[in-house]
């Protein structure tokens, strides 16, 4: 089996699954990149999936579908950015070949965001961030954003490991600590990540669990707690 996080532009990630002769990419939004990481891990992906579809995410999609005769798979609630071929809505388990992918439904930061969970790997999209969480400037909605956490990710697996579309984790963690100086948990990340950087190297992938402890939008204490924390994170 393969598993790939990659980093491409300046803080986007993309994925790679694989298991025998069946891959998938997820979030190739550039296409060159994605299309290296399949070729160096000697794969041909039959689909691609979206944890959402904004172009930062989707935007090497069409091109992927036509050069590799991939499946473009994807919630239909994101039609309007990009109308997969297989729509995800009220879809829980996917079967991708040996790919089984479980599917939880995610709205907020888009009305057609999804959370992908594959072999104890939690992949977020632009819904949960490392120590933060995406905002609702591009056709989302905080309201439905805070429900997601409320119902829907506090529920999952806190061993779950998660893998976010973009590295936003050190000025996330700034926020934090400005907010909660005293969070030891959030420190000892900020450190980490910062010496990942210095060192050249990929930030580890927290445990679900673990964001608990750095991440304040997991533990706003209520809806309206939450739209108030997004508010004050947009606001810098």
């Amino acid at each position: 089996m393969i598993f790939e996080r990659h980093r491409f532009r300046t803080d986007n990630y993309l994925y790679l699954l694989a298991d025998g002769d069946d891959a998938a990419l997820v979030d190739p939004a550039d296409p060159e990149v994605a299309l290296e990481v399949a070729r160096r891990s000697g794969v041909h992906p039959k689909w691609i999936l979206h944890t959402h579809a904004h172009p930062d995410h989707a935007g090497g999609s069409a091109r992927l579908r036509a050069e590799l005769g991939a499946e473009v798979v994807g919630h239909g609630g994101d039609a309007a950015w990009f109308p997969p071929d297989r729509d995800l809505a009220g879809v829980t388990e996917l079967e991708l070949g040996r790919l089984h992918v479980r599917v939880h439904a995610s709205p907020g930061h888009t009305p057609g965001s999804v959370l992908l969970e594959w072999k104890g790997r939690l992949l977020t999209g632009d819904t949960l961030f490392w120590s933060g969480c995406g905002n609702c400037r591009n056709g989302g909605d905080p309201a439905r954003l805070a429900a997601t956490f409320r119902t829907v990710i506090s529920g999952l697996d806190p061993r779950l490991e998660v893998h976010p579309g973009h590295d936003y984790a050190e000025a996330n963690l700034r926020f934090v600590l400005a907010r909660e100086p005293g969070n030891q948990a959030a420190a000892g990340r900020f450190a980490a990540v910062r010496a990942a950087r210095a060192a050249g190297v990929e930030p580890e992938a927290t445990e679900l669990g673990e964001e608990v402890l750095v991440n304040p939008f997991l533990r706003a204490g209520g809806d309206t707690a939450f739209v108030e924390l997004r508010r004050l994170r947009d606001a810098g």
